[in-house]
């Protein structure tokens, strides 16, 4: 039942039963429906889906398991909030589900009584109930929420009931999303019925919401949404700038909220995010941790050097060393009426708990014909010198000498050096 089936969304014709649903005159059984909360779900590990187990059983070279009961008889022995019942027809839920054909007829105990148990968590009981009613007449309510489809969609891969998970993926799609609707749909596993096309409709729904996302009406809601709807945004959107660096300042904000560990943070930002941003000033082989020394390479195509003429400055995302915050600057600038490409570090704002000491800096250019980086400046200060330090080349023969310009870019290696003082 995997795969992206988008075939249609139209109401199922499920023998129109929907009289017979929670009546007593037409159940010959009640279903007793355990609801534990969802934390002591998550604490217990159950809150993978049948399919997405038995996934994590075939890959590591399990056989394809039939837990179809076990699915919702783990959350047995987690504390009961509350327990509600509903009339129920076994011939009806047999017919249209598989769980429920096995439930009733493969032996379990609760075959052989007129009360049947399930248990599920709080979130998912309205979901739940509604699944029950498809499961009858075939349909769903029209005016059905999209945080709600998500749900629907989720308790039908649960129970498997394929017909519903292709309704509500294909309403999800064709109907408008929610900021919250859409980030639950990039979460939904591979194996769901229309996953594919759902995250491809979610992701273009932030895409276009998000089209101004550097807005401060946008902030509160951006900083919840995931990684995957991040990538959506920047990858979607032409983010022309004059510089990246509210970017940068962006995605270090929403980085550092989602990822609290360090490590884990410097590789989402230096592998998936930072790569998509368009900057005039590329970072490349950047050592984004906070070590004692680094060694940081850049480019900058020859065409943004022209352009430093009309723009004046080009900055490059931020990096760490020993916990301060560094910023390479290219710029044109005029000294007695003669202009100068300049290169120039500058460290920002300290943080609390950044580190004092003495710095050192490298600054080298890779040139033709050794295509090794010759060293253009070395700098011994201290952490509380503020202003940047660099080197200057004159205009004239920074543009007219090409060993500077290696396959049309120019090539800097910068390394810091910070000794803390004792």
């Amino acid at each position: 039942m995997a795969g992206d089936d988008a075939s249609t969304g139209a109401e199922v014709d499920a023998g129109g039963f929907e009289f017979a649903f929670d009546n007593e005159a037409f159940s010959d059984r009640v279903l007793r429906i355990e609801i534990v909360r969802s934390h002591d779900a998550a604490a217990s590990g159950s809150g993978a889906s049948r399919k997405r187990r038995r996934e994590d059983a075939q890959g590591d070279g399990g056989e394809d398991i039939d837990d179809s009961s076990c699915t919702l008889m783990a959350l047995m022995g987690t504390p009961v909030l509350r327990v509600n019942t509903i009339h129920i027809s076994s011939a009806i839920l047999a017919a249209q589900n598989p769980f429920f054909l096995k439930l009733f007829s493969n032996g379990m105990k609760e075959s052989d009584q007129r009360h049947a148990t399930v248990t599920i968590v709080d979130s998912e009981e309205k979901a739940f109930i509604e699944l029950l009613r498809f499961m009858y007449c075939g349909k769903l309510t029209p005016t059905t929420e999209p945080t709600l489809l998500v749900d629907i969609l989720m308790a039908a891969d649960k129970f498997e009931v394929v017909s519903c998970m292709k309704l509500c993926g294909q309403r999800l799609i064709d109907q408008p999303m929610t900021p919250e609707s859409a980030v639950r749909c990039l979460d939904l596993p591979r194996s769901i019925s229309m996953a594919s096309a759902v995250k491809e409709a979610a992701k273009t729904f932030l895409a276009e919401r998000y089209k101004e996302f550097l807005s401060t009406k946008f902030q509160d809601e951006l900083m919840r949404v995931p990684l995957a709807g991040i990538l959506a945004i920047l990858s979607r959107n032409r983010l022309g700038m004059e510089s990246e660096g509210p970017i940068y300042d962006f995605l270090l904000r929403w980085a550092c909220l989602q990822y609290p560990n360090s490590e884990e943070r410097h590789q989402i930002l230096s592998s998936r995010l930072l790569p998509l941003v368009p900057r005039a000033l590329s970072m490349t082989d950047a050592v984004l941790i906070d070590h004692p020394s680094c060694i940081i390479n850049f480019t900058i195509k020859r065409e943004k050097c022209l352009g430093l003429f009309v723009s004046g400055v080009l900055r490059s995302q931020p990096f760490h060393c020993a916990g301060r915050g560094f910023l390479l600057l290219a710029d044109r600038r005029m000294i007695e009426q003669v202009p100068y490409f300049g290169i120039s570090i500058k460290m920002l704002e300290e943080d609390k708990e950044a580190v004092s000491g003495a710095i050192d800096y490298i600054i080298g250019f890779k040139t033709r014909p050794s295509l090794k980086f010759i060293t253009k400046h070395c700098r011994a200060t201290t952490s509380n010198i503020r202003r940047g330090v660099g080197c200057m080349i004159p205009w004239s023969k920074f543009i007219a000498d090409d060993s500077h310009f290696i396959d049309g870019k120019v090539h800097l290696r910068v390394q810091v050096k910070v000794t803390p003082q004792p």
